[in-house]
Order: structure tokens, then sequence, then C-alpha cells
């Protein structure tokens, strides 16, 4: 059997750590299926954390303990401020459990617009693939479509420490001048977690399915 690295560990450990969030999260509708759901929920998140450095990691820990500590749920918060668009009523409800977050919206709108043009080139790039997935933006979200991608990001960004949103962006933003993007990566490592060789081998399988 392989040994676990310790950047593996870390990165098991911080989706963990999300997952057991997450069973703190009720819902209005009762207990969402993919709160039972653990092999998703731990690939999705694994995938997305591989992309990032270890500083990344160990500062959004770091958030995590903070928000435990103060009895917080960075789950909650994250889709709680999805719900601004697709359950708006339930929204007003729960808004005023929801921290200020004025001096994050810059950062986060900076890192989302990038994930945004990422995003748009993977429709272009990968189109049966990617529409596997959320919906692109904002404006498209709804009750049946759900959260946007781009809803998505933003509801989680919002729940990052101002430091871990620092080190994304610069990370988000060197990768970008590269012409890399850290979101085609993280859908690449979803693929192999699916037992695919590449994202050229998972999008010509779903072409035909």
């Amino acid at each position: 059997m392989a040994e676990i690295s310790e950047r593996e560990q870390l990165i098991f450990e911080v989706a963990q750590t999300e997952w057991d969030m997450f069973q703190h999260v009720y819902n209005t509708g009762g207990r969402a299926s993919c709160q039972d759901d653990p092999d998703t929920f731990f690939k999705m998140r694994m995938s997305q954390w591989m992309v990032y450095s270890d500083e990344v990691l160990h500062s959004y820990l770091e958030d995590c303990a903070k928000a435990l500590e103060e009895g917080r749920n960075l789950m909650f918060e994250k889709y709680g401020r999805m719900m601004e668009s697709t359950f708006p009523e339930e929204y007003e409800e729960i808004r005023e459990y929801l921290p200020d977050v004025k001096d994050k919206l810059e950062i986060v709108e900076k890192i989302v617009g990038i994930n945004l043009e990422w995003d748009t080139q993977m429709l272009h790039d990968y189109p049966n693939l990617r529409n596997r997935g959320r919906v692109h933006t904002t404006a498209q979200d709804s009750i049946m479509a759900g959260s946007s991608m781009e809803s998505y990001l933003r509801g989680e960004l919002l729940s990052y420490s101002v430091h871990t949103l620092e080190l994304i962006c610069q990370e988000t933003v060197t990768a970008y001048e590269k012409g890399e993007s850290l979101l085609k990566q993280t859908i690449a490592n979803e693929t192999l977690f699916y037992g695919y060789t590449s994202l050229e081998e998972a999008e010509e399988k779903h072409a035909a399915s």
C-alpha cells in the first residue's frame, strides 16, 4: 500500500474538516442527499484543494478552527449565501446570521472574474464534460437550475478570511498570467478520481453518453 504524503494528508484533513461542518448544515426541506454521500464530497473537495499551495491549505484550516471557536459553520455560511438568488425568501430569514463581508467583496470579485473566464474556456473546450456541472453565471440561477458556478464560488470565497483570500487571489492571478487555469486543473483532478486518464478521455466518454 502506497504511503500517504504529508501534503496528501493535509488535503484530506481540509476535506474532512469541511465534511464535519457539512454534517451540521440543516436544510429546511430536510437532510440533503449529498450529506450522505461522503465519496462524492471528498472527491470534489479534494480535487479543488489539490490546486492550491500548502500555505493556502494551512490558512484555511486556521479559518475553520477560528470559526468553530466562534460557533460559526463555514459550510452554513457558504450555502446560506448561495440561497440569495435561488431561495430569496429563505435567505432573508438567515441573512442576520451571516457575518459582514464588505471587506472581502473586492478581492472575491477579482477571483470570481478570473474563474468565469476559465469556465467560459472550459465550456468551449470540453462542452460535454462541463455541461454536466452547474450552470455558468448567477443570472442563470433558479430553483430548478440551482446555484451556478459563479454563485457557488462567490458564496464559498466569502466564507474565507481575508488572509486566505489574499493567498488564493495571488495564486489565481499568477496562474492566469501564465495562461494556466486552476479551474481546469480542478476538473482534471476530478476526472482522475473517477478513473479517467485525462480530460480528453472524459470529454469523449460523455459525448457518447
